[in-house]
């Protein structure tokens, strides 16, 4: 008699464990980052060492990076948003300038990527 009511006590308990495991896994809160890779390209090949910002027309929101030695630069904001691109990169020759620019709109929890061409 002394099992049967073990058993019974632990029941209960066992129940009210299996909600709050049950509960914890479905409160988790969902990725909202809203996340973009631009990668920039000449004519024929993408660009390292290119400077790249992005902006909001009427905003004060935006970022700049540099692409790495594949022509990609990411970038990460909590909100989604509509971005101008502006691409630039100097030449070997003194006062020019590599220039392109575009525009992106970041998705909530999604990767958005686009391509900027320079010349």
């Amino acid at each position: 008699m002394k099992k049967i009511i073990t058993i019974s006590c632990f029941s209960p308990l066992f129940a009210v464990l299996l909600f709050i495991v049950g509960t914890q896994s479905a409160c988790q809160k969902q990725n909202t980052n809203c996340t973009c890779v631009i990668t920039v390209k000449d004519t024929s090949s993408t660009v390292s060492g290119a400077t790249v910002r992005l902006y909001a027309p009427h905003g004060s929101v935006g970022a700049s990076g540099t692409t790495n030695g594949g022509g990609d630069v990411d970038f990460t904001f909590a909100l989604p948003a509509i971005f101008n691109v502006a691409v630039t990169k100097p030449t070997k020759i003194p006062g020019d300038t590599l220039k392109g620019s575009g525009i992106i709109q970041l998705q909530i929890g999604q990767t958005e990527s686009t391509t900027v061409i320079i010349h």
